[in-house]
């Protein structure tokens, strides 16, 4: 073999061996992803969470420990003798400015099977995450956001509690709950009338990835019009999703989403249907760790779409002092995995030039 012949030879070894090991790490990374979930699958009443996303992170799940800032008193309270034993009823309130905000929400506990966790995030029937919990709070005390104002929540999980919360104290003209798992919807479906707001307050199933791909494929047809001001909307659905049609063919004023970005698969997705469920000068309202780099590539990948992006880091005087006591305080306590940032999202009206 030629010298030049050799050196080529290992040029592509070490090409060869690089893939491999790159894709090696992408299945490895996976699994670890998917581990949070272990726990679930086998009936284990044990909490997780998932660690940063960096590749020197020695694995990316650990035991969940720290799981609430404290914001809002949560209290098991009597359920329906027709209840299964695998639901159970919590009161979740707080007192502010001397009036005391309650709802009730429904827990569930349930050994996940292999196909329910196929193709997006399971996480949220697990548990209610500080996010969450930071962003019904955020709610209460900012009210006038969501008032007089159609709202939609992606990936509220099995509580929704943050959409639950706005739909009860804000005054909104109309909520949509939803999750990319029937059984969460199910189950924010008996939070809803139990809380005496089906009326004006409808759930349903929606993946972000079939979304996504509706969006998508109307702006680049650009055929269906929707007489909203913000352009292309889907005027038929070819899906069997009824429950997506339903949500898809309106606009929203406000879009909330809790603790859903640390999936790099499912970035360009969200951030997609986003964009085609807000209406122009509409606001979409994310609260999520940074995770490592995830909260920062999702941010990016907002402002790449046309998003106006602002990241508060100090969005409430309680929630920031309680931050910075557990930091002095509390081992347990990580602020990359923990403290959740609000990324506030603004779809700006585009005029024609001159």
């Amino acid at each position: 073999m030629s010298e030049k012949s050799f050196a080529r030879y290992n040029d592509e070894k070490t090409t060869s061996e690089m893939l491999e090991e790159m894709l090696s790490r992408k299945r490895s990374t996976a699994q670890r992803r998917w581990r949070i979930l272990a726990k679930a699958l086998m009936g284990s009443q044990e909490s997780v969470s998932m660690n940063a996303e960096d590749d020197s992170a020695e694995d990316e799940v650990s035991v969940r420990r720290f799981t609430s800032f404290g914001l809002l008193m949560v209290a098991r309270t009597e359920k329906p003798a027709t209840e299964p034993d695998s639901t159970s009823w919590y009161e979740y309130s707080t007192v502010l400015e001397n009036k005391l905000f309650t709802v009730q929400i429904r827990r569930i506990k349930k050994n996940f099977t292999a196909n329910e966790l196929i193709g997006f995030n399971n996480t949220g029937n697990i548990c209610v995450w500080p996010s969450e919990e930071c962003l019904a709070y955020y709610l209460l005390k900012n009210r006038q956001i969501c008032q007089d104002a159609r709202i939609l929540e992606l990936g509220g999980g099995m509580s929704c509690l943050a959409g639950v919360i706005a739909a009860k104290y804000c005054d909104p003209r109309k909520v949509t709950l939803t999750d990319g798992n029937a059984t969460s919807v199910n189950n924010v479906r008996s939070i809803v009338a139990r809380n005496g707001m089906a009326d004006f307050v409808e759930c349903g199933v929606l993946q972000w990835a079939k979304a996504a791909k509706m969006f998508r494929a109307a702006r680049s047809a650009k055929t269906f019009l929707h007489p909203q001001s913000n352009g292309l909307r889907i005027k038929s659905w070819t899906g069997s999703g009824k429950d997506a049609w339903k949500i898809l063919e309106k606009v929203y004023d406000v879009i909330l989403c809790a603790d859903c970005l640390f999936f790099d698969e499912a970035r360009s997705d969200l951030v997609e249907t986003i964009y085609g469920c807000l209406t122009n000068d509409g606001v979409a309202l994310l609260m999520a760790p940074r995770r490592g780099t995830t909260f920062q590539k999702f941010a990016e990948a907002a402002v790449k779409r046309g998003f106006v992006a602002r990241q508060i880091d100090r969005y409430d005087a309680n929630i920031w002092s309680m931050h910075l006591e557990l930091l002095e305080h509390s081992q347990e306590y990580c602020p990359d995995l923990h403290y959740p940032i609000l990324l506030e999202l603004t779809k700006q009206k585009k005029t024609p030039p001159g």
